[in-house]
């Protein structure tokens, strides 16, 4: 009985976009809320403004070259994947896996030895000194995980494309759980059991990267190899040929080009912020000890904080591939409209809400939860952090989603443009400004994309851009009453940036929970769920308990 209603609520989020997005986004929040957990005690093992901007820039540079080796070949592999299945060709998804997993690992080792080759140097430009050994054994430490993590990507591509969302969301958490579990671990015991110096504990949170990718390989595998044979019962008995190994592969890169190449300039901000913005912080005349302070928020707790909002992006693009693909493969372009809208929305009204926070809570979460030498600067940074990462979170739907419709070429061009705004005005604006100035440098860039992608879904797609206007003034309505909430709130003493860390933790979540409570109240009398969710926010917890008591 378990194993039906089991199989009845799988079908459900495999047939709704909404459901998929939000289970593949719920198992990335998960994912990422562990890594803003970890990074609290994380902060206060290293004790060092300097080790974390170490550990943050560190990562920025292996996520950018992870995205120059494999960026979009997971969503290809998903969107080919998507459309053999409609099609039945079992012969050819058999076909399409091998060559994933070969493919990515191959272009995985190939990164590995790249960013080996090149630590040396991109250290050398970030911290310039001493200190300069410590950044490169850790860029060469994470260069292990680029042989694993690209095979993990494959079979989460491969599985994404049969709509598996349950399946991509629990590895995502599996991941994390490991990779925490070893991080705080051995970073703990480095410390306080061994006593050794606090710059071995940043070497193993960077080896957990490689540790966490190895234990989620063997868990997808025992998935894979159950759930894999049903594709293999059916090729077998399948009559029709398969497409050959060399159309399978070009059809393959064909698809991942736009999204790679989309990937590469999309996320040239990571490298803005490790490389360009240290440059433009000592042209402003900043001190050592404020730029270590500024990169530390920016890199470190600010990547923690935004990547909250931002899996969204990820989530939703992992949805909404299959969905998309199916759709334009019906030629049900009606759909597509509704599916454009849909999308846009929800990443609106939670990603701004989330954005939001951040920025409005800044001073709360640091006096908390982070360990910083300049709470006040590191807090200020973070406000201005926020708001780009808004545009981090809706900016990538957009560009995906016109990518897989098959606007290519001009969502490239686009990016491109933003990614130029973004190198020529960074390091001049901080000069003149001071690190707000990197900030406008992006969000002049990100706007114009943003803008760009909407004017291009609405000219090709005709989709209701009065429904859409009309949802986002309704959100920005209610995020309104909601920041006047929170800092009246504040106001009659719910602060959570004064006083006893425990006492500032009760007033924080209190002014938190009815600060979202007003923001969902007036969402639902604005009726936003209903318009995004086709649900009433009351119907969606009610159904949610009765789900738990039917069981």
């Amino acid at each position: 009985m378990k194993n039906i209603e089991a199989q009845k609520t799988n079908g459900k989020v495999k047939n709704s976009l909404v459901l998929s997005g939000l289970v593949g986004t719920a198992g990335l929040f998960i994912a990422k809320l562990l890594g803003l957990l970890y990074s609290i005690p994380l902060s206060y093992i290293f004790s060092s403004d300097a080790l974390m901007q170490y550990y943050g820039t560190s990562y920025n540079i292996y996520s950018y070259i992870l995205n120059v080796f494999t960026a979009g070949i997971p969503f290809a592999i998903s969107t080919i994947v998507a459309k053999y299945t409609i099609l039945d060709d079992n012969k050819s998804l058999r076909k399409i896996r091998t060559m994933s997993i070969r493919l990515l690992g191959l272009l995985g080792f190939f990164g590995m030895l790249a960013l080996i080759l090149l630590s040396g140097v991109i250290a050398n430009i970030i911290v310039p000194g001493e200190d300069m050994k410590i950044m490169r054994t850790c860029l060469q430490l994470l260069a292990a995980a680029l042989v694993f993590v690209p095979i993990l990507s494959a079979y989460r591509g491969f599985w994404q494309g049969r709509k598996e969302m349950g399946e991509y969301a629990f590895t995502q958490v599996f991941e994390q759980i490991v990779r925490v579990g070893f991080l705080l671990t051995a970073a703990s015991l480095i410390v306080y059991v061994f006593h050794m110096d606090r710059k071995y504990a940043l070497y193993a949170a960077v080896l957990s990267t490689s540790i966490a990718a190895v234990a989620a390989i063997i868990q997808i595998y025992v998935f894979d190899k159950k759930n894999f044979k049903e594709i293999k019962d059916k090729a077998a008995v399948q009559t029709t040929l398969s497409r050959k190994n060399e159309e399978l592969l070009h059809e393959l890169i064909i698809l991942a080009i736009p999204y790679l190449l989309s990937a590469i300039i999309g996320y040239c901000d990571q490298i803005y912020y490790s490389i360009l913005l240290p440059v433009g912080l000592r042209l402003h005349g900043y001190d050592a000890e404020n730029i270590t302070v500024i990169s530390s928020a920016f890199n470190y707790v600010g990547n923690k904080l935004t990547s909250i909002p931002q899996i969204l992006a990820p989530g939703f693009i992992a949805a909404l591939i299959p969905h998309v693909t199916e759709a334009m493969t019906q030629k049900n372009y009606s759909r597509v409209s509704k599916i454009i809208v849909e999308c846009i929305g929800i990443v609106f009204f939670i990603g701004s809400a989330a954005s939001l926070c951040i920025a409005i809570y800044s001073s709360d979460i640091y006096h908390i939860l982070f360990y910083t030498v300049n709470p006040t600067l590191s807090s200020e940074v973070i406000k201005w952090v926020a708001a780009d990462g808004f545009m981090g979170t809706i900016c990538p739907v957009t560009s995906m989603l016109s990518i897989a419709l098959g606007m290519q070429k001009k969502v490239l061009k686009r990016q491109l443009i933003d990614a130029i705004i973004r190198g020529v005005l960074m390091v001049p604006l901080t000069y003149v400004i001071g690190y707000q100035g990197a900030i406008i440098a992006s969000l002049i860039g990100s706007t114009y994309l943003l803008i760009a992608n909407i004017h291009g879904l609405q000219k090709r797609f005709n989709i209701d851009a009065k429904r859409m206007i009309l949802n986002l003034a309704k959100i920005v309505l209610a995020l309104v009453i909601m920041t006047a909430s929170c800092l009246f709130l504040k106001k009659i003493g719910l602060d959570g940036a004064v006083g006893s860390k425990l006492t500032a933790l009760l007033k924080f979540f209190l002014n938190v929970m009815l600060s979202l409570i007003v923001y969902l109240g007036i969402s639902q009398v604005l009726k936003i769920p209903q318009d995004l969710f086709h649900r009433k926010l009351s119907a969606i917890f009610t159904s949610k308990f009765r789900h738990k008591d039917a069981n």
